[in-house]
């Protein structure tokens, strides 16, 4: 099956990149899927002008990998944001026990390539707020003050590996 084959060609060091020509005949989701089992990127190409960003100016970022198996993870901060939701990447998600396996793979950066997530957030006594209380949940105090939580909307985590490695990096900030 194609999906095997692409797999096994990832795990040689072969990334597929899907690139799509036309009018009106898009497939994004079987794109997306054979891109994403290949470790590469999906581009629809339906104009002169696309055709010249992805294939001239966008090239550099798929045929040379910086980084692979790129995680992120962000952990919002109870006391600052009382619900969150993540806008896109809804085929890239992760399970939270996933993030520190190396073995999971993960989604690769090329040169000149960058990656931006959006989250809406409510912040924690906002009147939009829509998710009521836990019932057993257990309610935790604020960070006191002069804390390194104090402030604090979230936690990012980023973990990546060199592109001939096979043990991941970890980069760690506060939001």
């Amino acid at each position: 099956d194609l999906k095997t084959l692409i797999e096994d060609k990832r795990e040689s060091g072969v990334f597929l990149s899907v690139f799509g020509f036309g009018r009106g005949n898009l497939n994004d989701q079987m794109m997306q899927t054979i891109a994403q089992n290949g470790n590469g990127t999906a581009a629809y190409i339906d104009t002169l002008a696309e055709a010249e960003k992805t294939l001239v100016e966008e090239t550099g970022s798929t045929l040379f990998p910086i980084a692979k198996d790129v995680k992120i993870q962000v952990e919002f901060n109870p006391q600052m944001v009382s619900e969150y939701r993540l806008i896109g990447y809804e085929t890239r998600a992760l399970n939270r026990e996933d993030f520190n396996n190396d073995r999971v793979d993960a989604g690769e950066i090329g040169s000149g390539h960058s990656v931006t997530a959006i989250y809406e957030i409510t912040p924690k006594g906002s009147p939009a707020e829509m998710i009521d209380d836990l019932r057993y949940g257990e309610e935790r105090p604020a960070a006191p003050a002069g804390t390194a939580q104090d402030g604090e909307y979230a936690f990012l985590k980023l973990r990546y590996k060199a592109p001939d490695g096979d043990t991941s990096k970890l980069i760690t900030t506060p939001v």
